[in-house]
């Protein structure tokens, strides 16, 4: 019972401190105080002379730890080799079937399909292929824009093709989540969230949907580093944690600063935010468009008093369109540098 009681008063403790957050998306329901501040917000956002400055105040609001050290310059790339690939006989696959069940997962404008379940005894399980992990290709041709029952017609068209094998590819996301827990100043991981080429959301005849544009995409890849290393740590936060962060967001392509947890904008406060310099929130339990979708991939793992980089795509960020009131241009990455400063209300290692 103490257990709950504590967990109420987190979470009470986080809904009233996230109506501060400037990550509300447009269009969102609120309540009459929120959206009172967001009204607010967008006035400021947006004067007749046209987009705002927005500065990082956080050692102007408070004496705050982890904002005194320089942040380093970010470390070089490097694959997070989420890929695996694995070639199956022609024959057993005729013989056997696979075993698979395939899903898409639809997300904006990008489709994936990934492995549902395996079915027991099954050639798949022999092979070593696990639930979870997603379909990107198969025999040299790329399965990341089409659907589950497109991967199935891939497949059939393939057995009847020359060759002795089946190649299949996959990437799997628990190797990227695997290294976000062991993360160092000296590398960052990188791992690919959307594939490159045509964004536009069609009908079955393969006819542009009405109101939409043809866009296309470079290949998404989300990047983490570790900027400032926690002191000691023994649990890295995970999903249904609470976390409270400090953060300021960057547009990369111009460096223009565009949301933080402690800014002003044309010098002034924000209302409603009472001068404070860090907010609350759950990991990967939000509301779609409560906070950045890229938080809850960037920040699994990451440890009291340590500092991240988050690099995040236009297909987690705002796509094709941008949002200007913010000075967010189209097809634009964003930048998040994340303190963790305290992980279920304890701002001590855990």
């Amino acid at each position: 019972m103490m257990g709950k009681f504590i967990r109420s008063l987190l979470l009470l403790l986080w809904y009233r401190l996230a109506a501060n957050s400037l990550s509300v998306p447009e269009g969102r329901t609120t309540s009459h105080r929120r959206a009172f501040l967001l009204q607010s917000t967008v006035a400021l956002l947006t004067p007749s002379a046209g987009v705002a400055a927005m500065t990082d105040e956080t050692n102007t609001f408070a004496n705050t730890w982890w904002s005194q050290e320089a942040t380093k310059v970010i470390a070089p790339t490097a694959d997070a080799s989420d890929e695996i690939t694995i070639r199956v006989p022609k024959e057993q696959i005729r013989q056997r079937r696979i075993g698979l069940e395939l899903a898409d997962l639809d997300f904006k404008t990008n489709l994936r399909v990934y492995v549902k379940s395996i079915q027991m005894g099954s050639l798949a399980s022999e092979v070593g292929i696990q639930q979870n992990w997603v379909v990107i290709g198969l025999n040299g041709q790329s399965t990341e824009r089409t659907n589950a029952e497109g991967v199935a017609m891939m497949l059939s068209q393939a057995l009847n093709d020359k060759g002795d094998y089946v190649e299949l590819r996959f990437r799997d996301p628990a190797v990227f989540r695997n290294k976000l827990q062991n993360l160092s100043p000296d590398e960052s991981v990188t791992t690919q969230v959307a594939p490159a080429g045509d964004t536009t959301q069609r009908n079955q005849d393969g006819s542009v949907q009405k109101g939409r544009k043809v866009t296309s995409q470079d290949d998404q890849k989300v990047t983490v580093s570790q900027l400032i290393p926690p002191k000691m740590c023994t649990r890295g936060a995970q999903v249904d944690d609470l976390l409270e962060i400090s953060y300021i967001g960057t547009v990369v392509e111009t460096g223009a600063i565009f949301d933080g947890s402690a800014v002003k904008i044309n010098g002034q406060g924000i209302p409603g935010r009472g001068d404070d310099v860090s907010l609350f929130f759950v990991l990967g339990k939000q509301p779609f468009g409560q906070f950045p979708p890229g938080w809850d991939v960037g920040l699994v793992g990451c440890c009291v008093g340590e500092r991240r980089r988050l690099l995040i795509p236009p297909a987690l960020a705002y796509g094709s369109t941008g949002l200007p009131r913010r000075g967010i241009p189209p097809d634009a990455t964003l930048q998040y540098d994340v303190t963790l400063v305290s992980l279920n209300g304890l701002s001590t290692p855990q």
